[in-house]
């Protein structure tokens, strides 16, 4: 089966489930239609599109999350089922937040986010940097490293800006956001699926209505959309506005793959492997059963062909 993240980019259009299909009807009156069964995620990157309500019903109850995104491709917010799986020992384990096994994931997702982000200085060209001297001292200040690896990556990207994490008014913060979020939900669901409580997190801490456990784990993957970003601004041959980055980055994450027990595996099918590994951590507790990601064995299936 091959599982995908649809995106909408076309306004004015409305979705409608029927015979296991989801299908799309466009302005013009034709219509495009999808397995249900082989869709993770839909991303709503336009406006004026329509659900009935029985078509979002079977889509959620289909655990399929939904991210909705404002008319300036700005994520909004997510549509998402009930919880209806509890793994119970995983659960009962993350909820009783065992100090030890914390400190170990958390060390263990920070040190792959540093890794990824150095690896990625190295992939788009920059030759300067120290992040590999800054990960290996013994206390490694995460905000010291990220005011360097920022610096160095818009450096790359020939733009004088700063990294803005909300309201970016800036093109590539704006894009950077908006891939962060789609990494975001993909980590949402399979949580959900798997049964843990994404609203206690490893080190973010919990609060009214936020979930700092997707916080946590979505930071190895950062460096992959950075990576994605810098392809995509640097391809001349692509318009750069927000439509056509929603596009490409669709592309990447059909494309590209990541490597687990010497297998390829698309973005979206390394998220839930990853998460599996997260759960038997909690039940072993035991952190050394989380694998994360390493963009260095990151190939694009594309180009193999």
């Amino acid at each position: 089966m091959s599982f995908h993240i649809l995106h909408l980019t076309t306004s004015n259009i409305s979705l409608y489930c029927e015979k296991g299909f989801l299908f799309c009807r466009f302005e013009d009156g034709h219509e495009n239609k999808l397995p249900i069964d082989d869709l993770r995620a839909i991303i709503v990157a336009t406006h004026q599109v329509t659900f009935t309500n029985s078509c979002l019903a079977r889509l959620l109850e289909n655990n399929i999350v939904i991210l909705h995104c404002n008319d300036k491709y700005k994520p909004t917010g997510w549509s998402a089922g009930l919880d209806r799986v509890v793994r119970t020992k995983a659960f009962y384990n993350q909820i009783k937040q065992d100090e030890d096994l914390y400190n170990k994931l958390w060390k263990k997702l920070l040190r792959a986010k540093i890794n990824n982000q150095s690896a990625n200085l190295d992939n788009i060209g920059c030759q300067n940097h120290n992040l590999e001297k800054l990960i290996n001292k013994p206390l490694a200040n995460e905000a010291n490293i990220a005011k360097q690896y920022w610096n160095k990556y818009f450096e790359i990207l020939d733009v004088a800006i700063t990294r803005e994490h909300k309201n970016a008014e800036t093109f590539e913060n704006a894009c950077l956001n908006y891939g962060y979020a789609v990494i975001s939900t993909l980590i949402y669901r399979s949580v959900l699926i798997h049964g843990l409580c994404p609203n206690l997190g490893i080190h973010h801490k919990e609060k009214y209505d936020s979930i700092p456990l997707i916080y946590d784990l979505v930071e190895p993957f950062r460096a992959v959309i950075d990576f994605y970003l810098y392809k995509f601004i640097k391809n001349d041959d692509i318009e750069h506005n927000h439509k056509e980055w929603c596009r490409y980055l669709a592309d990447c994450m059909q494309s590209y793959r990541l490597k687990y027990k010497g297998k390829n595996f698309k973005i979206i099918d390394y998220v839930d492997l990853y998460i599996e590994t997260l759960t038997r951590a909690f039940i072993q507790l035991n952190a050394d059963e989380l694998i994360t990601p390493n963009i260095q064995e990151m190939i694009c299936q594309r180009d193999r062909v």
